[in-house]
């Protein structure tokens, strides 16, 4: 909850109203396109009034399926991409009817382009209409303006890691006002403190908070429907918080079973369609890149040879999907006998976690140095992605002896197929710790999308060649 009650039904009118009276400037946009700007020729011209009806017609209904499809709702969790590809899908929805009718029609022969051109234009229009509400309603939730008032019960550790979960989102954190704390409990957190939950009915009287959220698992059955009973009278939202909240990152819903309303943890894995979408845009890119990049090989394996004794290819042994081993390809960027004089330098390790790196190694080649900045060493696996071993994206294959060291949470981002690049790759590369890269892997497994995987493709490319975190 990010907006007072008050406050998000105005925005939701105000978002509505928009997208009544868009379609209108849309679809009129269109017709002067077509008849009047002179960029289209004109046998039958048609005149606007015959379009007047029609088009009020057809932006009601735009304005129906767009609230029925909950686009009015300033939702601040979606993204700007994900917020496209929902007003694309509304928009065909809102045209199927209104072309429907215009084709079976026979009192006018209304212009199929206008209605193409209107709909295209409609849509955009009420994508940045959308972008710019929620962008005034960022501003105004940052000064505290109509920001919903959060009130936590409890103070103890447990609820410091909920307040801070909660802060790594400036909105969601914007509206933190304090903690109750509970009888023998001792106070940790660092929000103001404003009272025992046995004054809470005081507290809620006296504060106009619009949530409570209980971050406590000591909290018995009857004290919690007390809670929930004050909060009602009042009529502030209850939220709570519990003691697994950590697993509940992935995919999960509520569903019915019998009498009983239980929480239900999807598959994580990919499966089905979504593995056999992923792998053939695997064999396409990865046969695509070997054909356009085999001068760029040529010329690589050309210069490690030329400045260095060893092979071209370095092989080791990584640990891939539900623990499979396999060979994974690199062009040699070390001296030849770098594995030997590992055990010399892992006392100067500068990553945290049980991945070794070094910014300064002395293993590393000249030309291996330029290799690494740019990544270019990594392309002989798109041969791993060829063969099913490495998929584009996902989280890097990890050593036997890295996964020896991992703690349980983190053994869940060898589930699925590693990856040439991932979420970790393009938010800083080695310069994150191990555990944040961890974390994004899990994000990935949790939230996989054909549309995520594009993304981090091409948020790559400017990554690589800016060489940041690469060493």
């Amino acid at each position: 909850m990010v907006l007072r009650r008050s406050a998000e039904r105005a925005a939701k009118q105000i978002i509505w109203l928009g997208y009544l009276l868009l379609p209108i400037a849309g679809f009129s946009f269109a017709w002067w396109l077509r008849f009047r700007s002179g960029l289209f020729e004109v046998v039958d011209f048609q005149p606007f009034p015959k379009y007047h009806i029609p088009i009020i017609i057809v932006a009601a209904f735009w304005a129906i399926v767009y609230g029925a499809r909950g686009l009015h709702s300033p939702d601040f969790s979606v993204n700007f991409w994900r917020e496209g590809l929902r007003i694309i899908w509304a928009s065909i929805l809102a045209m199927i009817l209104p072309m429907a009718l215009a084709f079976t029609y026979r009192g006018y022969f209304y212009s199929r382009l206008v209605m193409i051109m209107g709909a295209g234009s409609s849509a955009i229009l009420c994508f940045a209409y959308k972008q710019a509400v929620k962008s005034v309603l960022r501003k105004m939730v940052l000064r505290k303006i109509g920001v919903a008032r959060k009130l936590i019960i409890g103070c103890d550790n447990f609820a410091q890691q909920i307040i801070d979960s909660i802060r790594k989102d400036r909105l969601s954190a914007a509206g933190l006002v304090g903690m109750v704390s509970i009888r023998g409990e001792r106070c940790t957190a660092d929000l103001p403190y404003l009272g025992e939950l046995e004054n809470l009915r005081e507290i809620l009287i006296n504060g106009q908070y619009d949530e409570v959220i209980l971050a406590s698992p000591q909290v018995d059955e009857q004290t919690i429907l007390k809670i929930i009973y004050e909060c009602r009278k009042e009529q502030i939202q209850f939220s709570l918080v519990p003691k697994f909240w950590h697993l509940l990152k992935g995919r999960v819903s509520i569903e019915q079973s019998g009498e009983l309303r239980v929480i239900a943890f999807k598959d994580l894995a990919l499966k089905g369609w979504q593995r056999t979408l992923k792998r053939i845009m695997d064999i396409v890119v990865s046969l695509v890149m070997l054909v356009v990049l085999s001068p760029l090989f040529g010329l690589i394996a050309l210069l490690i040879k030329v400045t260095s004794k060893g092979p071209v290819f370095f092989k080791q042994e990584r640990i891939g999907r539900n623990g499979r081993k396999f060979i994974m390809l690199k062009f040699r960027s070390m001296y030849e006998d770098a594995e030997k004089r590992l055990e010399e330098y892992l006392a100067k390790n500068e990553v945290e976690g049980p991945i070794f790196k070094i910014k300064d190694d002395p293993r590393i080649t000249p030309v291996g140095k330029f290799l690494r900045r740019y990544s270019l060493d990594e392309l002989p696996q798109l041969i791993n992605v060829l063969l099913g071993q490495m998929s584009l994206v996902g989280p890097r294959p990890p050593l036997e002896r890295e996964v020896k060291e991992y703690e349980e949470w983190q053994l869940r981002r060898i589930d699925v197929t590693p990856g040439m690049t991932g979420l970790w790759q393009v938010s800083g590369r080695s310069d994150l710790p191990f555990s944040q890269m961890v974390q994004l892997d899990i994000y990935y497994i949790e939230h996989w999308s054909i549309w995520l995987d594009i993304k981090i493709l091409l948020k790559t490319i400017p990554a690589v060649l800016s060489g940041k975190g690469a060493y």
